[in-house]
């Protein structure tokens, strides 16, 4: 029998990251960052350690984090 999931917890920060070519941060595919053209593909993200994970992943991109 399967263990039931644990309720995805809301954090109180979530921002859209945005690079300087206006894509946003859309989550990940095969296990690497993917950002996306359309605006609508967004993922939340929040303010603790993602920002510096991405920025460690892309240490030539400018990465702004906007709150919605």
């Amino acid at each position: 029998m399967r263990k039931p999931r644990k309720p995805v917890l809301e954090h109180e920060n979530q921002y859209v990251a945005m690079d300087q070519y206006l894509n946003v941060f859309a989550g990940y595919m095969d296990g690497y960052p993917f950002w996306s053209a359309k605006f609508d593909d967004y993922k939340f993200i929040n303010n603790t350690t993602h920002p510096r994970t991405l920025k460690s992943w892309f240490p030539d991109k400018q990465i702004e984090l906007i709150k919605p």
